[in-house]
């Protein structure tokens, strides 16, 4: 997460990487939640409050030439206090696992693509030798020097196309998901996650390691999906604190993750049993393995404890001839959102290189350094965003925090 990620209510996590694109799934989300949510309210898509909780008032005739695949739930605002806590409990805890096994990966990047150097650079047909020249030519056009040079362009790179190929697929997922369904669409995203990890364990050649990455990008929903999930089931008066829990669960993953990531970097299971070097595991495999249990485990949760949340959908056959137009506030904040992304959340993906570069980082410190960003959001989250949105305005709290943001970049770059 960005060290200064501006501490709000809105659906803003503490930040994951952009270059991995948690966080553009994030500015994509937002705007997905809260379409969601004014064309339910525009179109007569919610339950009517003298209704019972996901009855049509269609006519028959009408229900009958409606196709819908989804288990409609109710208005937010009928909910039971009992339905509400456990729907918001298991994405709160399904998006903590998520985020666990994905910032595995951050502390081991630098080193993992070190290992690629020394392993296919002598192969000049190999994809690492392929793209380190281009990546050779990038760096002499802007005038960049040293060997160490290479591998934080070359994770940029990856990173990059983590991030665009997550670009491409997010409007795709949400709108999938307003047709099929959330749980069933988050459970096809896990499913991807679940094979880029395999992927990942087996990902000996450099270009395994680079189609994982491709796999998981294409299938990163998680994020956007769970903000609509909390969307779906909170009202207006009870959606800023709902919405904190994912920024919550971003600042505890990034707390944990790195750390967990460093540790089972430290044992490398072929060199316990050398006869799996030919399954094609890697040195990173243990950490790559130990994601993959991470995301198994999240997908029984989902299944066994995820309802549909996705409120009933009743629209004609026929476009309607007057669409409800889109909010100027909802425009701006989204055009703001995707700016401040833009700009600022690659933080956590260049931290790790630029430690590596500069400080020689091990893996142990890499991890560690993320676990106290994560720790500090962490407070900052649970403590402070939660009660200050309701005591202050999730306005003024947005403004505190892209002030305490640039703070603290205006600090980074002094240190640096």
């Amino acid at each position: 997460m960005d060290a200064c990620q501006p501490t709000t209510s809105l659906p803003t996590p503490p930040s994951s990487p952009s270059t991995f694109s948690k966080s553009a799934s994030m500015s994509s989300a937002t705007g997905e939640a809260l379409r969601s949510h004014v064309a339910g309210n525009s179109e007569g898509n919610v339950t009517a409050a003298g209704s019972r909780p996901g009855q049509s008032t269609a006519s028959p005739a009408k229900d009958d030439q409606l196709a819908t695949e989804t288990t409609p739930a109710a208005d937010p605002a009928l909910l039971d206090a009992a339905t509400h806590s456990r729907v918001t409990r298991t994405v709160f805890l399904a998006l903590l696992v998520d985020i666990l096994s994905f910032t595995i990966i951050l502390p081991l990047f630098p080193r993992l693509l070190e290992y690629y150097r020394q392993n296919e650079s002598a192969d000049p047909n190999s994809l690492f030798s392929v793209t380190l020249r281009q990546i050779h030519a990038f760096k002499y056009a802007i005038g960049g020097t040293g060997s160490n040079l290479d591998v934080v362009l070359f994770g940029g790179a990856l990173g990059s196309l983590f991030s665009f190929l997550q670009f491409i697929v997010s409007p795709w997922i949400g709108r999938l998901s307003d047709r099929l369904g959330r749980k069933r669409v988050l459970m096809l995203c896990m499913a991807g996650n679940l094979a880029s990890c395999f992927l990942w364990i087996v990902a000996r050649p450099f270009w395994v390691f680079v189609l994982s990455r491709v796999v998981g990008g294409l299938s990163e929903g998680n994020v956007q999906l769970s903000v609509s999930i909390i969307t779906d089931i909170t009202t207006a008066e009870t959606r800023s604190k709902g919405l904190a829990l994912v920024g919550l669960a971003f600042a505890l993953g990034f707390t944990v993750g790195p750390a967990m990531g460093a540790y089972f970097a430290s044992h490398d299971l072929a060199a316990y049993n050398p006869t799996l070097e030919s399954l094609g595991l890697n040195p990173y495999s243990a950490s790559a393995l130990f994601a993959f249990a991470l995301i198994l485990a999240e997908i029984w949760y989902l299944h066994r404890s995820l309802p549909e949340t996705l409120p009933t959908r009743r629209k004609s056959a026929m476009p309607a001839a007057n669409p409800a137009p889109k909010p100027a506030a909802l425009s701006r904040l989204a055009l703001i959102h995707a700016s401040y992304l833009f700009l600022f959340s690659g933080l956590e993906f260049t931290l790790p290189f630029l430690t590596h570069d500069q400080y020689q980082f091990s893996h142990a410190q890499q991890g560690a350094l993320l676990g106290l960003i994560g720790f500090v959001a962490a407070g900052v989250q649970g403590g402070y965003t939660r009660r200050a949105a309701r005591r202050v305005g999730e306005r003024a709290v947005v403004m505190r925090g892209l002030i305490a943001c640039a703070c603290g970049f205006a600090l980074l770059g002094c240190v640096v």
